[in-house]
């Protein structure tokens, strides 16, 4: 007899006892199903602690304590487990409030066993009461600086009548926006009651840290009115000033982030003795963030500094670079779209540029060429150059040809300065008008964007009118638009305290395709929803 039979017959037998997925067939993608529920869904003067949902399939459970919502808020979260497979189990660990409905949103907790398939959307509601609540309040949060939709956002709502507020008390209902910033509230009570939006850092409901946002209406609202309201989200400006981020680049220069927009700020030496130190400050548009360039390196690693605004010390902090600096410092091109000149932009301050170390050469032809510096941004050198379409235009930059303030210089650096073809530009206009029954007061800020958001033009207008661009490179685009309130040329947040909402901000729904060679002319009637 072969003795290698029996183990082979052992291993078969081994195998054919196990349990696997069934294999082969279409995928299952319908989610479980509720087919029951102790007590039923809908009931009225429920009093006990333990909620049963019986579903048509094995479920399994997925972050149950961070999906589960239940509106009103419970005083201490339920255990929620599942039994005999197919049975979802919530024990309630505190007494539900009387007269009062529930509801239990857990749809997004509960999956199939076998495929994960979510029971999106499900809720189950309960009264403790003699009748089941059906208001109910629909809406939008949307995203104040951007005016995109703003998802798994806390919607809170607040009992006029009520003391405490969002600062202080958790909410009478509460719910989360979708992916496209919409939200429903159901099962209300009737009343007037505050309606917010809030980004919760630290879960606990309430708006009590500086780095979250917040939205709210002027007025409260009566579900018994089925309102529907947009929310805009917001960060209120810090009350005080200080520094929220500090660290040295490669190229050292210091990035050091303010709580809000900064005034004049200064760097005092703490360790340093002898020498001349001079900082030089690049600000961020909205003036809140900036490189602090220092005009000489040398033993500026370990020291410390005061800095300081506006009468006041807002912190000490210590220049620490983390990263070796770069050997050459680099210099890249750019043309203003405006004026059709082309800059030099260095990685650092420039000190010089040696033009004895530059070949500028236009149509074969070697020029004579002087820089300009430019006195509100030391890493840029104006060149003064603007060729037109039939024109060649190249610079060399050879070693040395660029000194940096700190020390370091160039390496061979070639560029070219063509202007690009009219016939591969594109020009849009915009003629911009309020929809029919809409009144908004002005000025603007239009702008236009790249379809990932980087801003390419942006004009300044008093009243929605006629607005036009030239020499557009092809491509898709976006439109935006802000309500300049406060005439700061800039977008400008709201405050809780003092409440004041923050200015609009409007996004044209269609992107806008620029083609080589054509005008583009898009209307734009601007109305609430954009």
């Amino acid at each position: 007899m072969n003795s290698a039979l029996p183990a082979a017959l052992v291993l078969l037998l081994s195998a054919c006892a196990q349990i696997r997925e069934p294999q082969g067939g279409p995928k299952d993608t319908v989610p479980p199903q509720l087919v029951s529920a102790e007590p039923a869904d809908g009931s009225t003067n429920f009093t006990g602690n333990r909620i049963v949902l019986r579903f048509d399939e094995k479920v399994k459970l997925d972050r149950v304590r961070e999906k589960l919502l239940v509106s009103p808020p419970l005083a201490k979260a339920p255990d929620v487990a599942v039994e005999k497979g197919n049975n979802v189990v919530i024990q309630l660990n505190a007494p539900l409030a009387a007269n009062t409905t529930y509801t239990f949103n857990i749809g997004d907790a509960v999956q199939d066993l076998s495929e994960g398939n979510p029971a999106a959307g499900m809720a189950f509601v309960v009264s403790t009461g003699n009748h089941v609540d059906s208001l109910s309040v629909t809406g939008h949060v949307m995203d104040a600086a951007t005016g995109m939709p703003a998802a798994e956002v806390l919607v809170l709502l607040y009992a006029a009548a009520d003391t405490g507020d969002v600062r202080t008390a958790p909410p009478a209902y509460f719910t989360r926006t979708k992916a496209d910033g919409s939200f429903t509230l159901a099962h209300l009570r009737a009343g007037p009651m505050f309606l917010h939006a809030l980004i919760d850092r630290n879960g606990n409901y309430r708006y009590d840290l500086p780095n979250e946002l917040i939205a709210f209406l002027d007025k409260p609202i009566n579900p018994e009115e089925k309102p529907t309201e947009t929310l805009y989200l917001f960060q209120p400006a810090s009350a005080t000033q200080f520094i929220s981020g500090a660290k040295v680049l490669d190229e050292r220069g210091w990035q050091l982030a303010f709580a809000r927009r900064a005034g004049e700020v200064g760097l005092r030496p703490l360790d340093r003795e002898g020498g001349k130190l001079i900082w030089w400050a690049e600000w961020n548009p909205g003036r809140d963030t900036a490189v602090f360039w220092p005009s000489d390196t040398t033993l500026l690693n370990g020291q410390r500094f005061e800095v300081g605004g506006q009468g006041s010390i807002l912190d000490t902090l210590t220049y620490r670079p983390t990263g070796k600096m770069p050997f050459y410092l680099s210099v890249s091109s750019t043309r203003d779209p405006v004026t059709g000149q082309w800059q030099l932009i260095s990685s650092r301050p420039v000190a010089h540029v040696d033009t004895a170390h530059v070949e500028l050469r236009v149509d074969s032809v070697r020029t004579k060429w002087v820089p300009l510096e430019d006195s509100s941004n030391r890493r840029v050198i104006h060149t003064g150059l603007a060729p037109k379409p039939a024109m060649r235009v190249s610079m060399v930059l050879f070693p040395k040809a660029v000194q940096a303030v700190m020390g370091g210089t160039n390496d061979t650096t070639r560029l070219s300065f063509n202007a690009p073809d009219p016939r591969t530009l594109g020009k849009l206009k915009v003629e911009l008008s309020a929809d029919s029954g809409s009144a908004y007061a002005g000025p603007w800020i239009l702008q236009l964007l790249t379809d990932k958001g980087r801003l390419v033009r942006e004009s300044l207008m008093d009243s929605l009118a006629l607005a036009q661009w030239m020499d557009l490179v092809p491509g898709n685009y976006s439109l935006r638009l802000i309500a300049d309130r406060n005439h700061d040329h800039r977008w400008t947040t709201g405050s809780f305290i003092p409440p004041m909402q923050p200015e609009r901000v409007f996004l044209l729904p269609d992107p806008v395709k620029v083609r080589a060679g054509w005008t583009v002319e898009t209307v734009w009637k601007v109305r609430e929803g954009q």
